[in-house]
Formats: structure tokens, C-alpha cells, sequence
């Protein structure tokens, strides 16, 4: 493994929807998006990103995936026993995708980078009292979770 890389076992709450995550993360954010607030029935998600490549579903998995709105869009996989969020696969081009997993879906999420930004913070519930870059707006929030991809394709944190 690279140094900042992982290697972990992930699932939601009860168990039943399992999978493994093994390389380094591509970004890791708080979305404060309207969705994220519904799927995960809190005031934002705490997520962490990878190439798709990195995540190994077990055959046979029942995850449930679902897209909220049009295409491009987030096809959010929530566990059919408890409806906890357990991954989110996005494709930018062809054999091009992103994998968002929520951060608490990892065995040891201390092992992870910290949070880089708030985006869709035009959404939020609450106001958050960190030092982190807070950014509102459709497309503002898009691309700044696009430049985060972009910086780890330039900066030798992953690839397609």
C-alpha cells in the first residue's frame, strides 16, 4: 500500500451490506445537499471519496441504488435491511467513476483524511463553526468537489 492509502472493511449499522475499500482517498467533504439531508436523515453527510476501483462489492449484494434526480447524478446504494446510505457511485465518462462512502461506514475512519470542505452549504440546517472552506451554490459546490478529483489525478492520489 502507498503511504495515505486504505485498506478497509466497510458496511452500514446492522451489517447486512458490506464491502472493502483498498486504496487512497480522493477527497473527503461535508455535503450539506437537500439529498444528502433526506438519504441520510441528518443535517449533512460526512464523505469520503475513491476511485470506483478501489471498492469491492461482494457478489450477490442486495444493496438497493438509486438516482434522485437526473443524469449525471449520484447513485446513492442504501442498505435494504436498515436504509442506512451505503455507497455512491458516480460516472464522469466512460470507465470513469467515483465511489463516495459514508465515513462512518468504515471500521476505522481515524484512518482517513480529515474533512477538506462544506459544499452545498447554501442547504444547511445548521450553521458550522469550523475553519473549513464553506461553499454555496449548485455549481460552485460541483466544482469544487471537481477540483478536489482533479488535484488527486495531478498530485498522484489515484487514477480512473
Amino acid at each position: 500500500m502507498t503511504p495515505g492509502s486504505v485498506d478497509q472493511s466497510c458496511g452500514c449499522a446492522c451489517g447486512r451490506s458490506t464491502f472493502r475499500v483498498g486504496g487512497q482517498p480522493v477527497s473527503r467533504f461535508f455535503c450539506h445537499c437537500n439529498i444528502c439531508q433526506s438519504v441520510y436523515r441528518q443535517p449533512f453527510a460526512d464523505v469520503t471519496v475513491f476511485w470506483a476501483g478501489a471498492v469491492s462489492l461482494p457478489e450477490g449484494n442486495s444493496i438497493r441504488f438509486q438516482r434522485y434526480r437526473l443524469p449525471p447524478a449520484l447513485r446513492r446504494g442504501t442498505c435494504p435491511s436498515c436504509n442506512a446510505p451505503v455507497i455512491g457511485f458516480l460516472r464522469l465518462a466512460p470507465f470513469v467513476q467515483l465511489a463516495f462512502v459514508p465515513t462512518t461506514n468504515f471500521a476505522d475512519p481515524a484512518a482517513l483524511p480529515p474533512p477538506g470542505a462544506h459544499i452545498f452549504y447554501h442547504r444547511r440546517v445548521n450553521d458550522m463553526s469550523d475553519s473549513l472552506p464553506k461553499t454555496s451554490g449548485y455549481w460552485p459546490s460541483e466544482l469544487a468537489v471537481t477540483r478536489a478529483v482533479m488535484g488527486s489525478v495531478f498530485h498522484g492520489a489515484g487514477g480512473a
